[in-house]
């Protein structure tokens, strides 16, 4: 099964990987470091479903994940900040 995967399985595979499996249990943590690696995970994870769905020509979920993208760079943003003010 793995032996026959294309470029572009593996590309969905990261996806799934950083975007779900490693971001959703981080992202509910309460140490802010924790949230941080969440959220570069589901930007990760935003990113390999992009080019998945240009190649695929999916360009509207490709907003669907810019949107996320952005959220969690929205998000780093106030963590940083509020770590600024913290001290």
């Amino acid at each position: 099964m793995f032996i026959s995967m294309g470029m572009l399985e593996i590309i969905q595979l990261l996806s799934v990987f950083f975007g779900t499996l490693i971001a959703a249990p981080l992202i509910v943590s309460k140490k802010a470091k924790k949230r941080m690696m969440g959220l570069f995970a589901v930007i990760a994870g935003s990113f390999f479903a992009i080019i998945v769905q240009l190649y695929l020509g999916l360009y509207y979920f490709v907003f669907a994940n810019a949107f996320w993208l952005l959220n969690a760079c929205n998000g780093i943003k106030k963590i940083i900040r509020g770590k600024k003010k913290g001290n």
